[in-house]
């Protein structure tokens, strides 16, 4: 192998080591943003956490642990099916508002209870995650125990 390509290599794992880990970080910093307070806003940055996270390990996945890319990946499915459930139903809403539909609507109502168990369901998934302590486990998986 050339020096030239060695250096290419080293310098493309680093570049995917250091997107992934920006995206993970952001991950967890959503999950516990999403503890907090899981209002419209703060399920829809944890999604769009997920999908940034879940994309940098697909794309970088020839330079990562392949079984560690898909046992994240798939933990993280999890939490973004629950959440999908939270959020299409605050879209669905805020739809129903633009058209008019009243708060005390009875639809409106049902929506707010599925909202708040499919909320209760995504906070339950979020804190087994937080439990696990995922983010040393999957640090270790990719490799990255070392401070990066």
């Amino acid at each position: 192998m050339t020096v030239r390509r060695e250096a290419w290599e080293r310098g493309a794992a680093e570049f995917a080591r250091g997107e992934t880990e920006a995206r993970m970080a952001r991950f967890f910093e959503e999950l516990e943003r999403a503890t907090r307070a899981p209002d419209e806003e703060a399920v829809h940055d944890l999604r769009v956490s997920i999908r940034r996270f879940s994309q940098a390990l697909r794309i970088f996945a020839p330079l990562l642990p392949g079984k560690a890319v898909k046992k994240i990946r798939g933990r993280m499915k999890v939490v973004m099916d629950a959440a999908a459930v939270v959020r299409d139903l605050d879209v669905g809403m805020e739809a129903l508002a633009e058209l008019g539909v009243e708060a005390e609507d009875a639809v409106v109502v049902q929506m707010r209870a599925e909202r708040r168990r499919g909320e209760l369901f995504l906070l339950g998934q979020v804190c087994l995650l937080r439990a696990e302590d995922l983010e040393v486990e999957w640090r270790a998986r990719l490799g990255w125990s070392e401070a990066g």
